[in-house]
């Protein structure tokens, strides 16, 4: 009897513990450095600006391109405006700005390896460039960037300055020997 009472009773805790509708993963994102954003069909993914070339600011005044990949599952659409509240202009846009359906278009940053690394794998590519910051943009820091389609209409996406690809120096503790 004892037992059968034990048994039972792990039964029913452990069914409490069942995951059931709303578990801890149903909110997890992928884990990527820029941001996401949609609008109707079109999803932008990863958007983030690249580091910068020299130091690790973009002082006011200054340009910046963005990295992103907009992907269309609908209907044949457009990018035709990026802008931001942080800048005093629209951004410059450079390259194929049409969306066909079921296809993706990469806005490639400054990078001259990045933009042969699309050609190669045959992706059409968009250079966009956030002009004349308002302040200090410092990695860290997120603005939001409106990314307009002709179809789909305006997408506000969350971006940050992405992660600062050169060589960390070498770290010597004399003391320890390391």
């Amino acid at each position: 009897m004892i037992p059968a009472a034990i048994g039972l009773g792990a039964v029913v805790a452990l069914a409490g513990c069942s995951a059931g509708q709303v578990t801890e993963t149903d909110t997890q994102v992928a884990a990527v450095n820029g941001g996401n954003g949609d609008v109707q069909d079109i999803a932008i993914r990863n958007a983030m600006f690249t580091f910068p070339t020299t130091g690790t600011v973009y002082p006011a005044g200054s340009s910046a391109p963005l990295e992103a990949v907009l992907a269309n599952e609908g209907e044949n659409d457009k990018l035709v405006e990026v802008t931001s509240t942080y800048t005093t202009a629209p951004a410059t846009i450079g390259g194929d700005t049409t969306l066909p359906s079921r296809t993706a278009l990469h806005a490639t940053g400054a990078s001259a390896e990045q933009k042969a690394q699309v050609e190669a794998a045959g992706g059409r590519q968009v250079q966009i460039t956030l002009n004349g910051f308002k302040q200090d943009i410092t990695p860290g820091v997120t603005i939001p960037v409106t990314f307009v389609f002709e179809k789909a209409g305006p997408v506000t996406v969350q971006v940050p300055v992405g992660i600062d690809h050169s060589p960390r120096p070498e770290q010597h503790d004399s003391e320890s020997g390391h």
